[in-house]
């Protein structure tokens, strides 16, 4: 089961079944405080990926309006929605005794634990990505981004115990279809730990796609929402395009046998 949205994420949520997701993984929109890049940073046109700011050239081209939004605390244009406004539907949606992971930079993680906590959820662990490159800062370099691993009813062992909470996946460096796209290969970390064949994984912020081709691939079904129009059409080429693939191989397999 492959389910896409183009749509605000709240408005999808409240039309979920209760206790029917077995997994959340997302990487939530956030506001931005500059940590130490200047509007130099922002003039060069490339990224420039701080705990603040962040800029890119699209084909060649200052994108103005990435560019007005940074100024403003804002990375994407829908960076509005608060962590108390959508925590709680994902909260309701999950089944019990189930993982939800949220990517957060180190400015925002207390008050998304806090609206977590508030909304029922329970800490489990704080997972480190070590990206293998860093971006300028004042105070010190960034190397690493964070995953806030939280879980809903009792406590579930990961399938695979063996795993580090610091995963070490090269970062998407130069062929980056959004802004903050994360690696397939961490996504798939994830939902293989805390999920089986068949379960169901919901990522209410899809992006381009990457937790669902990591579901997709790895024999999950898959629940996206992403509210931008074109950063959804990326992710549904993505995704759907293998099940286009493998029903048109059933069909001619089908003809054969025939």
């Amino acid at each position: 089961m492959t389910r896409l949205y183009n749509d605000d994420c709240l408005n999808i949520l409240k039309t979920l079944d209760p206790e029917s997701i077995d997994c959340v993984i997302t990487d939530c929109p956030y506001h931005i405080i500059s940590g130490g890049c200047t509007n130099d940073a922002v003039k060069i046109g490339r990224y420039a990926e701080t705990s603040g700011i962040l800029s890119h050239r699209y084909n060649g081209k200052l994108d103005d309006a990435a560019v007005k939004n940074t100024r403003q605390g804002k990375i994407f244009e829908h960076n509005d929605i608060e962590f108390k406004d959508w925590l709680p539907e994902v909260y309701r949606v999950l089944k019990n005794d189930t993982h939800c992971y949220i990517m957060i930079n180190p400015r925002n993680l207390k008050e998304l634990w806090q609206q977590a906590e508030n909304a029922g959820f329970i800490f489990q662990q704080l997972i480190v990505w070590d990206k293998g490159n860093s971006t300028p800062n004042r105070w010190y370099m960034n190397a690493y981004e964070l995953i806030l691993m939280l879980r809903k009813g009792k406590a579930r062992k990961i399938n695979n115990m063996g795993t580090s909470n610091i995963i070490r996946v090269p970062n998407i460096v130069r062929s980056k279809k959004h802004p903050t796209e994360k690696p397939v290969d961490l996504m798939t970390v994830l939902i293989k730990n805390s999920t089986n064949e068949n379960d169901i994984v919901l990522d209410p912020f899809m992006g381009v796609g990457g937790a669902g081709v990591a579901a997709i691939d790895a024999g999950r079904s898959f629940i996206g929402i992403e509210i931008d129009q074109k950063y959804y059409a990326i992710a549904e080429k993505r995704i759907m395009r293998p099940k286009t693939i493998i029903e048109v191989q059933m069909n001619i397999f089908d003809f054969i046998r025939e």
